[in-house]
Formats: C-alpha cells, sequence, structure tokens
C-alpha cells in the first residue's frame, strides 16, 4: 500500500507549474530584448494516456522521455525591435499559473494533514 500514492500523482503538476513559472518570468525579463520570441511550456503527461497504434512499420514511432516541452510562441510583432512578448498576457499566464500551483500545493498539504492526523489517532 503507497500512502504517497495521492502526491505522487500531483508531483508532475507541481513540476509543471513551477517550471512554466520560470519560463514565464524569463518571458517578462526579456520584454525589452530585440529579436526576443515569448517561450511557453506545454505538459505531455496526457499524450501517455492514449495509447498509440502503428500501423505501418514506415510509420514514426512516439517516444519521449520529458513530460514537458518548451514551445516558441507564434505571435505577431508587438514592437518596432521584433520582439513578440506581450507583458499582459505574461502576467495574465503568470496569475494563473501561480493559482494552479497554489491550489496544487493546498491538496498535497491536505494529505500530509490527513496522514499525520492517521498517524497521531485522531488526537491534535
Amino acid at each position: 500500500m503507497d500512502i504517497f500514492k495521492s502526491v505522487k500523482k500531483l508531483e508532475p503538476y507541481v513540476d509543471f507549474t513551477w517550471k512554466r513559472h520560470k519560463i514565464l518570468l524569463s518571458n517578462i525579463a526579456n520584454a525589452d530584448t530585440p529579436n526576443y520570441r515569448a517561450k511557453d511550456l506545454t505538459f505531455l503527461k496526457e499524450l501517455n494516456r492514449i495509447p498509440l497504434k502503428r500501423t505501418n512499420p514506415k510509420h514514426i514511432t512516439y517516444s519521449h522521455k520529458e513530460d514537458f516541452k518548451v514551445i516558441e510562441l507564434k505571435r505577431n510583432l508587438i514592437g518596432n525591435d521584433r520582439n513578440n512578448v506581450s507583458l499582459e498576457e505574461e502576467m495574465a499566464k503568470l496569475a494563473q499559473n501561480r493559482i494552479a500551483y497554489e491550489v496544487y500545493m493546498k491538496m498535497i498539504t491536505g494529505s500530509f494533514n490527513k496522514l499525520n492526523k492517521v498517524i497521531r489517532g485522531g488526537k491534535r
């Protein structure tokens, strides 16, 4: 019996929000850098749930070692410096990402609190 099963399920989501936070901060920091292209992080974990089937030996096999992939955003150029970072968009994504991180951490904290209560026998 794995008592940390619920925490292990949330671990990739916490990692995703942490890594995405760093990328979004990088976009904001480079908002005035000429020719900088905004980046984001995609979550590939859900692709593992889809059973992929090769019907022809010439088909490409899908395999990946990481659950995340950094992508360059395809946006219209914003300013004369040929930079495509939109501060408003990045700040909105940063707020959304922070909320998701806080939710995951509260879920993990709740799991530990339940475990702690069981260990103490329901006493404080």
